[in-house]
């Protein structure tokens, strides 16, 4: 195990180092232009991607160890799995209950395509299902305690 924590310390203080040396480039060498038709600096894509790539290390950290911890324990990977799995279904509920409208705007200019349409609904009900869900177990849990 201590191999392992020289491992993750060496690999945090590089990418700290790095971050530290691509900000100091960031701020030193970009030309901020902060008039109305100022262009973009140059080297933000470097950052952007940089960003992209710590974005995806943390995400792969993240799943990886995630899957370590429920093999470790399949006692509570289970009640985990059945916790991804209500919220598979209710992004399924949420599919299946979306319309799949053209949406146009008074030019003729096509907003959002059926597909886009149909995703972006299906995420807003069922973001509306896990909020009465959680507005439904605070009230349970405080109609509960008043009969304890």
């Amino acid at each position: 195990m201590g191999n392992n924590d020289k491992l993750f310390k060496i690999i945090n203080y590089s990418l700290l180092g790095l971050s530290a040396v691509l900000g100091i480039y960031f701020f030193a060498f970009t030309d901020f232009d902060l008039s109305p038709n100022g262009n973009v600096p140059t080297n933000s894509g470097l950052m952007l991607t940089y960003t992209y790539v710590l974005t995806l290390i943390a995400a792969l950290t993240a799943i990886i160890f995630s899957v370590i911890g429920m093999a470790k324990n399949l006692k509570k990977a289970k009640n985990a799995l059945i916790g991804v799995g209500a919220l598979a279904i209710i992004f399924v509920i949420g599919y299946a209950m979306a319309g799949n409208e053209v949406h146009i705007n008074y030019d003729g200019a096509i907003l959002a395509e059926a597909g886009t349409s149909m995703k972006s609904e299906a995420g807003i009900i069922a973001s509306f299902i896990l909020l009465a869900g959680a507005v439904g177990a605070i009230i349970f849990s405080e109609v509960s305690k008043l009969f304890k």
